[in-house]
C-alpha cells in the first residue's frame, strides 16, 4: 500500500492520525518481517500479509467489525495465538466511532446564555425578589437594573405564569394578608390555665439561628403534654429588610390563622446591616439606624402581645467574631430596651449562657457529667444541637413560670 500518511481512509472513516487519543499506532503493529527479508526501503509499499494490504478499507473494515481471523482471535500463519493484531496484542478493542461534531467555545457561551435568559424569564420575579434581599450595595443595584427589563419581558410575555402554578400547588404562593384590625381579642389569651385539654398554643419563630434553637424549644415545650408548638423560621430575614420578608405583616397574618396564645422570638443575626428607611440609606449602628431598627423591634412587640398574647424575645449567644460580636450585642441590648416599654414582653438574655468563665466566647461548654460538650456550629455564629437545647431549656423555664405550669426538672 501507499504510505501511510498519504492513505486514503475514505469519506465515512477517521483518518489515521498521530495524535495521542487515536487508537491505533500502526507503525508499531506492523507484521514481523520474515526472516532473511530485507529491510523495507523509505517509500516502498509494506508488507503483504494474506493477499492484502495492512490498512486498506477491507483490513480496517475488519479492525472495526472482526469476524473470523486475527481480530477474532484465530491463529496467523508464522505468528501466536491471534496472530501480531490479535488479542494478545491489544486486549479487547473497542469499536471506534465516527468523529463527534465539536461546538466551538463561542457556540457553548451562547448556549449557556440563552438557557439563563430563558430560564430567568420564566421564573424572573423570584429571581427578582432574591436579589432585593441582598445587602445593599452597587452589586445589588447593578443586578437589579439588569433584572427588570426581564421581568418586564417576562411579565408582558407571560412567560412567569407556569412558575406560578408551580408554587401555588407547592403552597409557595402569595399568602392571603390580615390587617392589624383583624387581631382584636375580646378576652384575652393571659393569664388563663393551661391543661392537656387546652394547651398553651406557642409560635417560635426567626432567622436561620432559629432553625436549631425552635426546634429544640418545639420538642422540649411538646413533651411536657401542655404545650402545642408551630416552629418557623426564614434564613437570612430578620427586622432590618422587610423588602427581603415581611415578618411585621406574616405576623398578623399568623395571630390571625393559627392564634397563637404566645410567641418566642430570635431575630438579630442577619440585622446588623444597612437598609433603607423613607428612601434614605441609614449606615449600621448610627444613631438613626438605632433608633429606626428600634421602632420595627417594637411595631413587632405590639403585633405580637394583640389580645393579651406573650412574647418571649430571645436574645442572640455571644458571637466568636469581634465585629460582628459588638453588632449582636448593640442589637441585643435594643431589644431589651423595647421589651421594657411593652407589656406582656419578657426579654431573654442568652449571651452568658454560651461563654466561659472569663465572659469570652466558648464553642464548648461542660455538660450535665461535666464533660465538654459542643455548643456552636463551626461557622461561631449558629448553634449546636446540644445548644439549641441549652437556650431552650432556659426559655421554656421562663415560659413555664410565666403561665403557672408545672416547671419542669
Amino acid at each position: 500500500m501507499a504510505d501511510d500518511q498519504n492513505h486514503d481512509e475514505g469519506r465515512d472513516r477517521r483518518p489515521f492520525s498521530a495524535e495521542p487519543d487515536d487508537l491505533f499506532v500502526w507503525n508499531d503493529l506492523r507484521p514481523p518481517r520474515p526472516a532473511g527479508a530485507e529491510p523495507r526501503r523509505p517509500g516502498a509499499p509494506g508488507p503483504r500479509a494474506r493477499g492484502r494490504d495492512y490498512g486498506s478499507d477491507d483490513e480496517w473494515q475488519e479492525w472495526l467489525d472482526p469476524g473470523e481471523g486475527a481480530q477474532a482471535g484465530a491463529p496467523a500463519p508464522g505468528d501466536g495465538p491471534g496472530g501480531p493484531f490479535g488479542p494478545d496484542a491489544l486486549g479487547h478493542v473497542p469499536e471506534r466511532e465516527r468523529p463527534r461534531r465539536r461546538l466551538s467555545a463561542g457556540a457553548v457561551l451562547a448556549a449557556m446564555l440563552l438557557g439563563f435568559f430563558v430560564g430567568g424569564l420564566l421564573d424572573a420575579a423570584a429571581i427578582q425578589k432574591r436579589v432585593q434581599g441582598e445587602p445593599l450595595g452597587a452589586m445589588r443595584s447593578l443586578q437589579l437594573a439588569l433584572l427588570k427589563p426581564v421581568v418586564a419581558v417576562g411579565g408582558f410575555l407571560q412567560l412567569d405564569r407556569p412558575a406560578e402554578a408551580l408554587n401555588a400547588a407547592l403552597g409557595r404562593g402569595e399568602e392571603k394578608h390580615h390587617t392589624l384590625a383583624e387581631t382584636n381579642q375580646k378576652t384575652p389569651h393571659w393569664p388563663r390555665q393551661i391543661t392537656a385539654a387546652d394547651p398553651l398554643r406557642l409560635w417560635i419563630i426567626g432567622d436561620s439561628m432559629g432553625q436549631v434553637f425552635g426546634s429544640s424549644l418545639a420538642n422540649l415545650a411538646e413533651d411536657t403534654g401542655l404545650v402545642k408548638a408551630k416552629m418557623e423560621y426564614k434564613v437570612s430575614s430578620g427586622l432590618s429588610r422587610p423588602d427581603f420578608y415581611d415578618w411585621p405583616q406574616h405576623m398578623i397574618d399568623q395571630i390571625v390563622d393559627w392564634n397563637p396564645d404566645a410567641t418566642a422570638v430570635l431575630f438579630g443575626a442577619n440585622d446588623g446591616q444597612n437598609f433603607y428607611s423613607h428612601g434614605t440609606v441609614l449606615k449600621v449602628g448610627t444613631k438613626a439606624w438605632q433608633a429606626e431598627y428600634a421602632k420595627r423591634a417594637g411595631k413587632a412587640m405590639t403585633i405580637l402581645t394583640r389580645g393579651g398574647r406573650r412574647v418571649y424575645w430571645v436574645g442572640n449567644p455571644i458571637m466568636r467574631n469581634s465585629v460582628y460580636r459588638d453588632k449582636t450585642a448593640m442589637i441585643d441590648r435594643i431589644y431589651a430596651a423595647e421589651a421594657k416599654k411593652h407589656p406582656g414582653v419578657q426579654y431573654i438574655s442568652t449571651w452568658m449562657l454560651f461563654a466561659d468563665k472569663k465572659g469570652s466566647y466558648a464553642e464548648a461548654l461542660p455538660g450535665p457529667g461535666g464533660e465538654l460538650v459542643l455548643m456552636r456550629a463551626p461557622d461561631g455564629i449558629h448553634l449546636s444541637r446540644a445548644g439549641g437545647d441549652r437556650m431552650a431549656q432556659v426559655v421554656l423555664d421562663v415560659i413555664e413560670k410565666d403561665w403557672g405550669m408545672p416547671q419542669q426538672p
